[in-house]
């Protein structure tokens, strides 16, 4: 019986384990220190607009344990972007991966703001509070990364259309979940031909160009060919030459008869 529950214990650490491992990211404010700019481990940024808000830690009336995160906001100034709580730039996101951010949020009064992933992804749901002090649990689930990158910021965004009231804000908890197939810009139905006026590029995607002879000498090169069709005049006649196109990690290379 002992041996039996020993190894029960054992499988469920695994699993507890192997759960964490996905949580990237997790903030409680039970620790959490409070600077001019930073609530906890984020950024909690004026950007101007005419807003204004204080921030804290709630120790009198917390959402959850000993302490809450707290902002009065007096003025949500003109736009969304003006008063910001960032979660930027503290871990790496993979393309195609979805995140799961979940929290418990509180508000005085009745307010719509708004949840954003940006520089990795260009996600918003936005969060209609009920006011009142309700307590309300939220669980997002965001579209897939658009590209790799340790840059990610994770925002809650308090500016209007937002109102004037008081939040608060606690457990906050970023998942990892899994990876969903992300079509990469490709160059696989680049076409080139040449006519009498040149070689005719008909390229899926913008990209870069180099054209090279049977020796591998650059006769010529383009940074920015336009997607859809391009002629590209050409000097050289009777020979094979090697067109060689690049864009965004995908490459082509095409042999083409110049008479």
């Amino acid at each position: 019986m002992k041996k039996i529950l020993l190894s029960s214990v054992f499988f469920f650490s695994l699993l507890l384990a192997k759960a964490e491992e996905h949580i990237v990211y997790s903030e409680n404010f039970e620790n959490a220190s409070v600077t001019e700019t930073t609530l906890g481990n984020a950024a909690a940024m004026n950007y101007g607009g005419g807003a204004l808000w204080t921030f804290g830690l709630e120790t009198n009336y917390p959402v959850d344990g000993a302490k809450s995160a707290y902002f009065n906001i007096t003025n949500t100034g003109s736009d969304w972007w003006t008063l910001q709580y960032r979660i930027d730039s503290k871990f790496a996101v993979k393309q195609g991966t979805q995140y799961k951010v979940s929290f418990k949020i509180q508000s005085s009064i009745a307010s719509t703001i708004k949840f954003k992933v940006e520089a990795t992804a260009d996600f918003t749901q936005m969060l209609n509070l009920k006011g009142g002090y309700n307590l309300e649990e939220y669980s997002i689930t965001t579209s897939p990364m658009d590209r790799d990158g340790d840059n990610a910021n994770f925002m809650f965004a308090f500016g209007s259309p937002a109102v004037p009231t008081e939040i608060w804000l606690d457990d906050i908890v970023i998942e990892e979940l899994g990876t969903t197939a992300v079509n990469k810009p490709s160059l696989k139905n680049f076409a080139v031909h040449y006519s009498d006026n040149g070689l005719t590029v008909n390229s899926p995607q913008p990209c870069s160009l180099e054209i090279f002879d049977t020796m591998g000498k650059l006769l010529a090169s383009y940074a920015n060919i336009k997607s859809g069709e391009t002629t590209i005049p050409l000097t050289i006649r009777h020979q094979v030459v090697l067109v060689k196109a690049q864009h965004a990690g995908s490459m082509v290379q095409k042999k083409v008869l110049v008479n």
